[in-house]
């Protein structure tokens, strides 16, 4: 079933660039009100590499994950990443799902390469030389 996702979020499909325009796409979502993922705080962190220690918080269902210039959410420096290599998105049901936007050197998690992968929290994956540690923790905003 993972995989058969992974076949319909293909970058084409969803409108991510080929090569030369590297803008990200707008994407279509539920209302935030009614999914559980408004009630997340998702932060992608790099524990490896040249840009150690940067975050990025997600502010919507879908981040980038790219080479610096590359137009991407988040951009790094490692020279093997491509200007658009991953993406992550919060799943309506409040999960984390890691996409592969058919990368030359690939996308790993669970210490394997995949086109798309369901992750937790402090769970991490890599592109290039660069690790990443993901935090979901509950939105504090809500409990109140």
């Amino acid at each position: 079933m993972v995989e058969e996702q992974a076949q319909e979020w293909r970058p084409q499909r969803y409108g991510w660039p080929n090569s030369t325009n590297h803008s990200a796409p707008e994407f279509k979502t539920e209302s935030p009100e009614n999914s559980r993922a408004s009630h997340l705080v998702v932060t992608i962190c790099v524990t490896k590499g040249r840009s150690l220690r940067t975050t990025h918080r997600l502010t919507k269902p879908t981040a980038s994950i790219g080479k610096m210039g590359g137009g991407a959410d988040m951009q790094i420096d490692d020279p093997e990443v491509c200007p658009l290599h991953c993406a992550v998105a919060i799943t309506e049901n409040g999960g984390i799902r890691l996409y592969d936007l058919d990368s030359v050197s690939g996308t790993y998690a669970h210490d394997k390469r995949i086109q798309v992968a369901d992750l937790q929290d402090l769970s991490s994956f890599r592109i290039g030389f660069t690790e990443f540690v993901v935090s979901v923790v509950p939105n504090r905003l809500d409990a109140a």
